[in-house]
């Protein structure tokens, strides 16, 4: 655990503009080269815009990945991103699918929701074609990119259109009803004003109990067909809780479930390269490497 200075340390860090380890440099992309397409393909909510990363355009079968970034549904794809998705490209000759998804407040729910959901139906249709194994998808997201996730295998699990292989989420936003100012507090994490700020771009009110807003509030009917899950979450996070929880019932729903807290980090850690975020990406790719090959 961190100590209290630890704590006030990190929050001045914060305070005076570190959001990350360092920015991407020339060298990390050179590093993990990649090739990087984009791609807009047509959806219920207007065509989305993806970023395919590959290596081997050659090798059929591969796993497909579907990346969705973070940014409390307001905040855009960013450079980071691209670099964890070429990292997870090459470590698994994997072709990563990076959703660049539209965001509020000018595409307030359920846009992302229903566009991601298209996405992924698209990708498992079109699996052949893109040279990759529609028995291996695999979702993993990122704060609002994780509750999208969350979303994602519900939908799945309804309709019966395709089941992934796996399913990461990341210090997801998955209950917005509760008031921010009423979940776990820590100096390093955002203020209440503003995470309640991210909540209303997002929705109104009357949605807030919707399960596809707040996967917390989902009945068992709706998790039973979640796929394997990793849940990260962070310990100076206020989002903390209910990712813990939500592992819970998925766990009661019979899900086979990780749970993880990351004690000594904050909100956004892993993509921001702070705090325990190499412990965490080690994580991540050990849970995909044993879902593709029972490593």
């Amino acid at each position: 655990m961190l100590t209290q200075k630890q704590k006030e340390e990190l929050a001045a860090r914060l305070r005076s503009g570190v959001k990350s380890a360092s920015a991407v440099s020339q060298e990390e992309w050179d590093s993990f080269p990649a090739n990087v397409q984009e791609l807009s393909i047509p959806t219920s909510q207007g065509n989305a815009r993806l970023y395919a990363v590959f290596t081997d355009t050659a090798k059929e079968g591969k796993p497909l990945i579907l990346n969705f970034h973070g940014g409390g549904f307001i905040g855009r794809h960013m450079d980071r991103d691209e670099l964890f998705c070429r990292k997870m490209a090459i470590q698994f000759g994997a072709l990563v699918l990076d959703v660049d998804y539209k965001l509020a407040p000018e595409h307030p729910y359920p846009v992302a929701a229903l566009e991601c959901w298209d996405v992924a139906k698209w990708a498992h249709e079109n699996a052949a074609s893109l040279h990759a194994d529609p028995d291996k998808i695999i979702l993993i997201g990122y704060s609002s990119g994780g509750n999208l996730v969350a979303g994602i295998c519900m939908r799945a699990g309804l309709t019966r259109a395709f089941r992934p292989l796996c399913a990461i989420i990341d210090y997801a936003p998955l209950d917005l009803k509760t008031d921010p100012a009423n979940k776990k507090e820590s100096i390093c994490d955002m203020p209440a004003e503003r995470a309640q700020a991210y909540n209303a771009k997002y929705i109104v009110p009357e949605n807030a109990e919707d399960p596809f807003v707040s996967p917390v509030f989902a009945e068992p009917a709706l998790l039973e067909q979640f796929p394997t899950t990793l849940i990260i979450s962070a310990g100076e996070d206020r989002l903390c809780e209910e990712n813990e929880l939500f592992a819970m019932k998925l766990a009661q729903a019979g899900v086979i479930v990780t749970s993880k807290r990351f004690t000594e980090s904050i909100h956004g850690f892993v993509i921001n390269r702070m705090c325990e975020w190499e412990q965490a990406t080690k994580l991540i790719f050990t849970f995909i490497a044993q879902q593709l090959h029972g490593e």
